[in-house]
């Protein structure tokens, strides 16, 4: 079983991280690329080309949730989930959990410190094997205590920059542990510092 360490263990609602107040979360449209290729833009060290994006929407097995305040987007992220599945290893305790790679991640720093970026990958996460599972005429969940509680578990995957002190104690605090570097399976474009792969297993 997973816990979501920003909620008390055996709670109903441990596997649901909701938004802060005033925060709204919702896929990103069309209309919005040029607001949210600004703002990873602004953010990031990489600059995504607008294929990037559009392969976001266009793509079923990507996605990017955009976190919104007072009709202006503040946060994103964006996620890809292996369309083979069953890829997890079996030390992560579950052969069965879907992969999914965690592509962009940012939070306008006024807006940081407030469980906005946790609460995104989980939601980002959580929409990707939902709608997979919508897709697949045969899927099952990994164990009858999910379809007690409704979650699914997934194994998360995000490339971090070696000099991201910061980055990579966000992901060690969602249970995100250093990967080997060979067993990257990520979309990056065109970062050129030194990188590592954080994953770990999460219930959405």
């Amino acid at each position: 079983m997973c816990v979501n360490p920003a909620s008390p263990a055996g709670s109903d609602s441990e596997h649901i991280i909701p938004p802060p107040p005033g925060i709204h979360f919702r896929v990103m449209k069309a209309a919005d690329i040029p607001e949210v290729r600004t703002l990873h833009a602004s953010l990031l060290p990489v600059q995504y080309p607008l294929t990037f994006f559009i392969q976001l929407l266009l793509q079923p097995r990507y996605l990017c949730v955009l976190a919104t305040h007072e009709d202006s987007v503040i946060a994103f992220a964006s996620a890809a989930i292996d369309p083979s599945h069953g890829t997890a290893r079996p030390e992560r305790g579950n052969s069965s959990s879907a992969r999914i790679s965690l592509l962009t991640l940012g939070v306008q720093p006024i807006h940081r410190r407030q469980g906005i970026g946790r609460a995104l990958v989980h939601d980002v996460a959580r929409r990707l094997r939902a709608s997979s599972c919508r897709n697949e005429s045969q899927s099952e969940p990994s164990s009858a205590e999910d379809v007690r509680h409704g979650y699914s578990t997934v194994l998360v995957q995000a490339e971090v920059a070696h000099s991201n002190t910061a980055g990579k104690f966000f992901y060690s605090r969602l249970g995100m542990d250093a990967e080997p570097r060979s067993e990257c399976h990520m979309l990056q474009v065109g970062l050129k510092t030194p990188t590592c792969i954080v994953a770990g297993l999460l219930c959405v």
